[in-house]
């Protein structure tokens, strides 16, 4: 067996000096999970940037702003970093020497939350000034883990924690030498504000926030198990089926997977003791692993099932013993080899100063003579490498200095990709090549890994991206103009048992997705730090968008099946925000100039699978955000698989011309098809004819009509239809001004009460602003104060929410921009028991009336009401 010498002295000096990963050198304690610990808390801070009233809950896979290791759980202030409207997250272990009862004292400005052996002992949340909150506990000796939660609306900050040990007179704060964090975390960071779940948990996965599933198009079999957790650094396939995995642990394993299990997946140790391998290839059956320093052959002479040699076939470019100086994947493209070098980073994940000569580079090798090159530069993280489906290499590079976001580029011979090291590297004499997309941080990417095209099925064309943080997959279309690379990048699924690393298409269709983890940043949150999963095809093609296409005068949306005949689309249908960024030498970047707009027009093909929204003034070098509203269903009545989409837009193109719509959607108005149905309308878009002011019989006061709208203007009380109704399916469209308030009654029958004391009613609200929006039984969409709704359907206050309100015999349903929100059986008893226990217990005739009027709610807040139509059911 022949191994280089630089193999071993790398493998030896990487296992000397693992401590300089960790941020601070004064290791004394290991955690349960072995993992390294030293003094201090781990804080975690990420500005909201809008008011606050509790903890709010983050949208997954979004990285801090600020990450530190403070010494002492007193925070206090500038402590923070911060200024306003930010949350902090807490983490570490409480080192207790002497077992007993101790009272745990939480003191904080604005609201807390105490978490010990994953439960809540301290909820001291709501906004508030510097007050304490104890909890009384009893401890063995030992570590025990913690996570506290506080955040920050405006004015002083503090976050303090205090014990009383056991046979203590008072409290005093946690000394040092009992608190520890985590030692060996990268602290990744991005600026800009944090996506939160803006009312109690509730939301729609793919609509604003992760999907939570695999993609239909597949079903998944874990290979991972208890006998085999492997943290995958790189997959390729034999030409006789078996699978060879790579680990981020220095080992390889031939794989006999024919849609076997967990369980009876045959698993054969081929190759151990290398550096850091993180990526493979399978070439005419022969076997070839990237290590740290070194791309090597891997050869089993005497066909035991256990490589013989480890053959040297390159090496030489630049090694040093930074942590982060990771060569990345592994292409085999005419007849050379391709991979890239990441640059070193320092503990805190800024770029170290100064770097060895060629890191940040992909890199060409000759697998004949083992001579290499450098054939790109600017790169700082680009963990993943590929053959495009255009037969052209594609690299994903990860958010850092000089990179404000994740990007997926195409590499071209002699470019650089913006990424500036000192001394300069290779080709940073070069002008910035753009992305083909870039993926802005906490929303569609975190640390992007490999990618792999897409040859077969609808997709075909397009490509597939890991995510080591974000997780799941992503996909992206293709749509280079004039020779200029720029594309779309979709959410394509999640669902995976880990954060996810490196993929392969199996000869028999099957798609493997390799798991990796660690500690910090470095891992999908909740998710494993190791797997594998088969992904095989069902032949199933969800309803969604397939492509964006860059037009002169606005983006074409192709989809993958027809739109419903029923459903009509305009430019409310649709929320866009376009945005620039500024690549800089700090870390990350955020987005400048974001601006939301509505598109002119939307226009629908006549096959129904091409939506156009024209766009007056596209921007070359802006990436535009695009989310579909409500929910648009497919001709065979499915909702979209995910709303959201991030076009890149480096290119406009001068004779690529979308088609408008010469007649735009009218608002009140009646379609034949509706009008063949027996809708009626409520409200004709020109007057108050049909209303009055509920419980005086006069005309509306207070109310308006303005540019078609029903809009409450000033004091003037709640106004009813005229008509009574029974049952009835009403649909109607609201918007309120910024913490705005109003309501919906139905059956209201007593008109010498307030229409509350009758009637039942759906709420209106700004979930963000109004304190409202904080409690579910008082959100948008709610059964006022009894049932509250099973996901937060609302779209931010300045846009239009669509109501379909059902109402037949006892049975009642609440349904919000295309989501049911809840059912009901206002006679069941349980309902019933509801009412008792609520303010309505002393209003006998509450939700009984068999019919009554609509009313619209005059809360005191400005409120626009329009295309309000009924129904009546038998």
């Amino acid at each position: 067996m022949t191994r280089t010498l630089l193999t071993l002295l790398l493998t030896l000096i990487t296992t000397l000096l693992a401590p300089a990963r960790v941020a601070a050198q004064d290791t004394l304690l290991r955690a349960p999970d072995g993992a390294a610990l030293t003094p201090g808390i781990s804080v975690r801070i990420y500005h909201i940037v809008q008011p606050l009233h509790r903890i709010p809950q983050l949208i997954e896979s979004q990285t801090p702003n600020v990450s530190f290791i403070h010494p002492d759980f007193n925070l206090i202030d500038d402590d923070f970093v911060l200024e306003d409207e930010y949350l902090t997250i807490v983490n570490g272990y409480l080192l207790v020497e002497v077992p007993g009862e101790y009272e745990l004292r939480l003191i904080s400005d604005d609201g807390s939350r105490l978490y010990l052996f994953n439960k809540a002992i301290i909820n001291h949340d709501g906004r508030h000034r510097a007050t304490p909150s104890d909890a009384l506990i009893t401890l063995d000796t030992g570590l025990h883990a913690y996570q506290a939660y506080h955040f920050e609306n405006a004015g002083g900050a503090e976050l303090r924690l205090q014990w009383r040990p056991p046979g203590a007179d008072d409290f005093i704060p946690v000394p040092t030498e009992n608190l520890y964090a985590p030692a060996d975390e990268v602290r990744v960071t991005s600026p800009g504000a944090k996506k939160i779940v803006t009312n109690l948990g509730l939301v729609s996965p793919g609509d604003g926030s992760p999907l939570d599933a695999v993609h239909p198009s597949f079903t998944m079999t874990p290979l991972a198990s208890e006998r085999f957790q492997p943290r995958v650094g790189g997959l390729a396939q034999l030409p006789d089926g078996r699978i060879a995995l790579a680990t981020w642990d220095g080992e390889v394993f031939l794989l006999d997977d024919h849609d076997q299990t967990a369980d009876e997946l045959n698993i054969q140790p081929f190759a151990s003791g290398l550096a850091e391998p993180l990526g493979i290839a399978v070439v005419d059956g022969r076997i070839y692993v990237l290590q740290k320093q070194e791309l090597t052959e891997l050869i089993d002479h005497d066909k035991d099932g256990v490589a013989d040699e480890y053959r040297a076939v390159a090496s030489g470019w630049p090694v040093s013993a930074n942590f982060h100086e990771f060569a990345f994947g592994l292409a085999y493209h005419n007849n050379h080899f391709y991979f890239n070098l990441a640059t070193a980073i320092d503990p805190g994940g800024a770029s170290t100063n100064p770097q060895v000569y060629g890191r940040g580079t992909a890199v060409e090798v000759d697998p004949t003579t083992g001579d290499f090159r450098y054939f790109a530069g600017g790169l700082r993280t680009p963990n993943g490498i590929t053959i495009g489906p255009d037969d052209q290499l594609y690299a994903t590079d990860n958010q850092g200095d000089w990179l404000p976001s994740s990007k997926l580029v195409r590499l071209r011979e002699g470019a650089h990709y913006g990424n500036h090291i000192q001394p300069p590297g290779p080709f940073d004499d070069q002008p910035e090549t753009p992305p083909v997309v870039w993926l802005p941080q906490g929303e569609i990417g975190n640390s992007p890994g490999e990618p792999i095209a897409i040859h077969e099925g609808p997709y075909a064309g397009q490509i597939l991206l890991t995510d080591v943080t974000h997780g799941g997959l992503k996909r992206v279309f293709l749509d280079p103009i004039d020779g200029i690379d720029q594309g779309t990048v979709f959410r394509f699924s999640q669902g995976l048992s880990a954060g996810s690393n490196r993929v392969l298409w199996s000869d028999d269709g099957s798609l493997y997705v390799g798991g990796i983890g660690s500690r910090g940043n470095w891992g999908q949150t909740g998710k494993l730090r190791y797997g594998l999963d088969r992904l095989d095809p069902t032949g199933v093609t969800p309803f969604e968008m397939l492509a964006i296409r860059a037009m002169s005068n606005g983006l074409e949306i192709t989809l993958t099946q027809p739109l419903a005949d029923d459903a009509y689309l305009e430019p409310e249908s649709f929320e866009l925000i376009r945005w620039w960024y500024e690549p800089t030498a700090s870390y990350g970047g955020p987005k400048i100039d974001p601006t939301s707009f509505l598109p002119e027009s939307v226009t629908i093909s006549p096959d129904r699978k091409t939506i156009f929204l024209e766009i007056n003034e596209l921007r070359e070098g802006h990436v535009y955000y695009t989310r579909w509203l409500g929910d648009p269903r497919s001709a065979t009545d499915e909702s979209l698989w995910t709303t959201e989409a991030w076009t890149t837009l480096n290119k406009v193109p001068a004779n690529r011309t979308g088609t408008v719509n010469p007649e735009p959607w009218r608002h009140n108005t009646l379609t034949k098809a509706q009008s063949a149905e027996g809708w009626q309308l409520l409200f004709d878009g020109q007057s108050l004819d049909g209303w009055h002011a509920y419980g005086r019989n006069l005309p509306p006061q207070g109310w308006t009509v303005a540019n078609s709208t029903l809009t409450r203007t000033g004091p003037g009380g709640d106004i009813a239809t005229d008509q009574r109704y029974g049952n009835f399916e009403l649909q109607l469209e609201w918007e309120v001004t910024p913490g705005g308030n109003s309501g919906i009654f139905y059956r209201a029958s007593d008109e010498s009460r307030p229409a509350w004391h009758t009637a039942p009613e759906m709420q209106v609200l700004d979930n963000t602003r109004h304190a409202d929006g904080t409690n579910p039984l008082t959100s948008a969409g709610a059964l006022y104060a009894l049932i509250p709704p099973s996901i937060d359907a609302t779209y931010p206050a300045g846009r239009w929410n669509r109501v379909r309100l059902v109402v037949n015999g006892s049975k009642v349903e609440h349904h919000l921009n295309g989501k049911l929100l809840l059912e009901a059986d206002l006679a069941s008893p349980a309902f019933r028991q509801l009412i008792a226990e609520s303010k309505f217990a002393d209003f006998p005739d509450f939700a009984r009336s068999p019919e009554g009027h609509i009313v619209l709610q005059d809360h005191g807040d400005t409120v626009h009401y329009r295309n309000i139509m009924i129904r009546q059911l038998d």
